[in-house]
């Protein structure tokens, strides 16, 4: 695990607290073609279905409101639940969905799909506090992460409205290019999603040896704990002369 990741997670472990007026749209209605068809919403990862994984990951960075756009079964555990019309609209339709069901000023726009998404909102949440028209997220090899920004609620129901129907089907990149968005360098392991079936094989791969390395430090601290007590219990008092 490189530095930033060990720091994001601290971050995100230690707990960012609310951040004023921001709410989380975590998009999970896509066909999943690329996963052979199957919902991926509810593909599960270290035993948890990957949607439900955002939307904790994004209360827990600061959201104050999450909404999950995608079949009423994706949205188990947000706030509320919507779904662009007519279906499969694409991203920029979900989006658009979103934010018509928010008010407040900023929005974190996240995949369901990320496999590290408690550091892309811890991320998200160090970047604050927020100007201009929002936050972008920029792997190492210089790709915009549209799917993982924060983003004015206002500039982008503009842009929404401007496309009116045109929204399904349009590219999220070519929608947003013209919002002044500062960007933020992040990992491509930070920035990594499941977009197959072998992505999601090497995610839950490398969660299992995640879980085992912790499970291995966490028998080391205890030993360590048990033999401290057992030497202090063995010691003899030392009495004044």
């Amino acid at each position: 695990m490189s530095g930033e990741e060990q720091g994001a997670r601290a971050g995100a472990a230690g707990g960012a607290g609310r951040i004023a007026d921001v709410a989380a749209i975590v998009l999970a209605g896509g066909r999943g073609s690329r996963l052979g068809g199957v919902d991926k919403a509810v593909q599960l990862l270290a035993g948890e279905r990957l949607v439900d994984r955002t939307v904790a990951a994004a209360r827990a960075a600061g959201a104050t409101r999450v909404v999950v756009v995608g079949p009423e079964s994706a949205g188990a555990t947000a706030d509320a639940v919507v779904r662009e019309r007519p279906e499969y609209g694409g991203p920029l339709a979900a989006l658009a969905a979103g934010v018509a069901a928010v008010d407040e000023t900023w929005l974190w726009v996240l995949a369901c799909d990320l496999e590290h998404p408690e550091l892309v909102c811890t991320a998200l949440a160090r970047a604050a506090p927020y100007a201009a028209d929002g936050v972008l997220l920029v792997d190492d090899d210089g790709r915009a992460q549209w799917l993982a920004g924060c983003y004015r609620r206002a500039a982008v129901a503009s842009v929404c409205d401007e496309l009116g129907a045109r929204v399904h089907g349009a590219p999220v990149r070519r929608a947003l290019s013209g919002l002044e968005l500062r960007r933020a360098a992040i990992s491509n392991e930070i920035a990594a999603d499941i977009d197959t079936a072998d992505d999601l094989a090497e995610a839950q791969a490398r969660a299992d040896r995640a879980d085992r390395a912790d499970r291995a430090d966490r028998t080391i601290r205890t030993h360590r704990a048990e033999v401290r007590a057992r030497i202090e219990l063995t010691e003899e008092p030392h009495t004044p002369e």
